[in-house]
């Protein structure tokens, strides 16, 4: 673990049960990797930025699998038994996607600055567009 609870509970300040945080932390690590493998090991180097998205992601994961068990009711009609929860997914979205996107704005605050999610690519035609600038 890149986090212990120990530096997640008390420096972070963040409310996962203890017994629950190891499995949203390792997911977190697995997503923050994912989104950074292009980079290089960003787990390599102690660095508290990292250790905070980390923390962010971690929250998010877990209140998705908390919440994911307790769906609000929007509406409910007796008449053919309907049955509408409240959702933050816009329409066509999947669950996952809509995960992702949470995930990906907790841990873009803290890595954004650091360039661990810079994609930049190069133009291969250099020599003939010049723009080096892309």
């Amino acid at each position: 673990m890149y986090v212990d609870y120990a530096y997640y509970s008390q420096e972070y300040g963040g409310d996962i049960p203890e017994k629950e945080y190891p499995a949203a932390e390792r997911k977190a690590e697995a997503y923050i990797r994912k989104l950074t493998y292009v980079r290089g090991d960003i787990f390599a180097v102690e660095n508290t930025v990292v250790k905070d998205a980390v923390c962010a992601v971690s929250d998010v994961y877990f209140i998705w699998e908390k919440n994911e068990s307790e769906k609000t009711v929007k509406s409910e009609n007796n008449d053919g038994y309907s049955v509408t929860y409240v959702t933050e997914q816009t329409d066509g979205q999947t669950t996952e996607e809509l995960l992702q996107k949470k995930a990906y704005a907790a841990a873009s605050m803290y890595l954004l600055p650091t360039g661990w999610l810079f994609r930049k690519v190069g133009c291969v035609h250099v020599d003939e567009c010049d723009d080096y600038d892309l």
